[in-house]
């Protein structure tokens, strides 16, 4: 080989090597969104900006899913800081990516009682009211045409007991702010799906068939007043060793909510690791079962309108703040992939419930 060739060889060798060594760290795509879009179901994960700048990370999003939801970025806390001034930066990252590779963005969440500091201090029904009209109008009007669905009200109950939760729009507007929040985020944009999003809907305990009793009788009542509820949110965060699926009070919810023209969302599947130490640690198996199973109920007994995964993998995942035992097998909620990126169970839970459809 003369000179010129042999120079010339360098930067193609080179980059075949660096070829390889990316292809090595990317994980084994599920197939996931193939799967969902030829069932024509909307299936998706919550993102944080740093997944969109990651080029694994984001793969896995683009292999998997076909739907997001910024995990934080469209949270009051995020988008209006000061009363009046907002930014939107972070979740227009997360909406152009959405645009650029053909997904659906859900949007989360628009009221929560966790809010800014000056939220918290209003003490009239007039300002709280007033703030309250403002930011769903701005929000949700920024993101008419790319944000479809939205969380309205996040949370309206307690977590543990089927009591409406104390929280600064309660006290100064009533048990009517959820309706007014509704209706606010339908001026904002007619089309959009609007839900109703809560925690525990799933799971087998008296107190959370309790929940499930207080939320129907919530839907109800804005259905009468014909408020503009497309869906009841199930958040779905399991915590092994703790939590069991109640498939006959889950299906029976789904069902009330369904013959009410009411769907449902599952809205932030995942299972937290801070309970292992209960002496019942999870298989293998056990999360696909959970994972597949939640789906499964909701789409036989309900108006299934899509599930989002409360991540991807737990590589690029948050340690989980409430973990209580730090040799546990793993530290963060578990997701489709793990910390190595290699593929859970969970994933073929899902598929198998997303083929049943």
């Amino acid at each position: 080989m003369n000179r010129r060739r042999f120079l010339a060889s360098i930067p193609l060798a080179l980059l075949c090597a660096g070829a390889g060594q990316a292809l090595a760290q990317v994980p084994p795509s599920a197939g996931l969104r193939a799967l969902a879009d030829r069932k024509s179901f909307r299936f998706g994960s919550a993102i944080d900006p740093e997944d969109v700048g990651n080029s694994i990370a984001s793969q896995m999003y683009i292999d998997n899913v076909n739907s997001i939801t910024p995990r934080n970025q469209l949270k009051w806390n995020a988008t209006e800081k000061m009363p009046g001034v907002f930014s939107f930066g972070p979740a227009d990252q997360v909406v152009g990516f959405a645009r650029r590779n053909n997904m659906r963005v859900y949007g989360h969440t628009l009221v929560w009682y966790r809010t800014p500091d000056w939220v918290s201090a209003i003490n009239d029904a007039e300002t709280i009211r007033a703030a309250m009209n403002r930011h769903i109008k701005q929000v949700v009007g920024r993101y008419k045409g790319s944000i479809d669905a939205w969380d309205v009200v996040n949370e309206p109950l307690e977590y543990d007991v089927p009591d409406l939760r104390d929280c600064v729009f309660r006290r100064l507007l009533g048990d009517d702010y959820i309706r007014m929040s509704f209706d606010m985020a339908h001026e904002a944009n007619p089309d959009a799906m609007l839900v109703l999003n809560e925690t525990h809907l799933e799971k087998k305990s008296d107190v959370f068939e309790q929940k499930r009793v207080r939320i129907l009788k919530i839907v109800e009542d804005l259905v009468a007043r014909k408020t503009p509820i497309g869906a009841v949110g199930l958040q779905s965060h399991f915590r092994p060793g703790l939590d069991r699926i109640d498939p006959e009070g889950m299906g029976r919810f789904c069902a009330a909510l369904k013959d009410m023209g009411v769907g449902v969302f599952i809205t932030e599947l995942d299972a937290s690791c801070h309970f292992l130490d209960r002496g019942k640690v999870p298989t293998p198996v056990s999360y696909a079962e959970v994972f597949g199973d939640v789906i499964t109920i909701a789409a036989e007994r309900g108006d299934l309108k899509g599930a989002t995964v409360w991540g991807m993998s737990e590589k690029y995942g948050e340690l989980d703040e409430k973990d209580t035992n730090p040799g546990a097998s793993c530290t963060k909620r578990v997701n489709l992939y793990d910390e190595n990126n290699d593929p859970r169970s969970s994933i073929d839970g899902i598929k198998r419930a997303i083929e049943a459809m």
